[in-house]
């Protein structure tokens, strides 16, 4: 009867741990979910900074063939 008594304790002990480990995986998870809209809103900007530099690129090509013309 101990044996089946130390096989439960053994089996409460493993529970344990793996709800431990459960919880550590929950707050990577929710850490590199916070981590990831981060870099997606970096991402954003930077695909809104390089259109802007392309408008400002078109444009200097665009006077610049003006001035060649005229």
């Amino acid at each position: 009867m101990e044996d089946v008594y130390g096989k439960i304790d053994s089996l409460k002990a493993e529970q344990k741990e793996i709800m431990q480990d459960i919880r550590n995986l929950e707050t990577r998870t929710t850490i590199n979910e916070k981590d990831i809209a981060t870099f997606n809103k970096q991402l954003e900007k930077i695909s809104m900074n390089t259109t802007w530099i392309l408008r400002i690129i078109i444009s200097a090509i665009t006077m610049k063939m003006n001035l060649l013309i005229f």
